[in-house]
């Protein structure tokens, strides 16, 4: 397989998605994620890029740096932006057990985020977000 890069800097911008998605899904390969876990782990990058781009930087256009490497079979992407702080870990669980008029807006993305992947981690270091997504090559029968 071709040699990849190990990042990928861009400009915070909805434009740059489809690169983002390229990036992630050259790595879901070379790590021999399941078709199932690359969507995955796809869907959580996408939504953790797309809240930066929304919101990280709400009087200007920042960057974002995505990393990714390979750990025993595990895929690890880390996020890094230097937009507001923002641990999504801290934010409030999405309400399913009230009715839609009731639930307060916001909190689905990160709750599927956290759910299409094995971990998540976040971390401020300087002025700098820090989100780690973590996807286990699956082992079962349809790998």
């Amino acid at each position: 397989m071709e040699k990849i890069p190990s990042s990928i800097t861009l400009k915070a911008s909805l434009e740059n998605l489809d690169k983002v998605n390229r990036f992630v899904h050259q790595w879901s390969k070379k790590v021999g994620l399941s078709s199932q876990s690359e969507k995955d782990i796809l869907l959580a990058v996408e939504e953790a890029y797309v809240n930066i781009t929304k919101y990280a930087y709400p009087e200007s256009t920042g960057r974002v740096t995505i990393y990714s490497r390979i750990d025993k079979d595990r895929l690890i992407i880390k996020i890094k932006d230097e937009g507001i702080p923002f641990n999504p870990l801290q934010f409030a669980k999405a309400e399913f057990n009230t009715s839609l008029k009731e639930r307060k807006v916001g909190g689905l993305g990160i709750f599927l985020m956290r759910n299409f992947v094995d971990g998540v981690e976040y971390e401020r270091k300087g002025k700098c977000n820090l989100l780690t997504l973590i996807k286990k090559k699956s082992r079962g029968i349809f790998n």
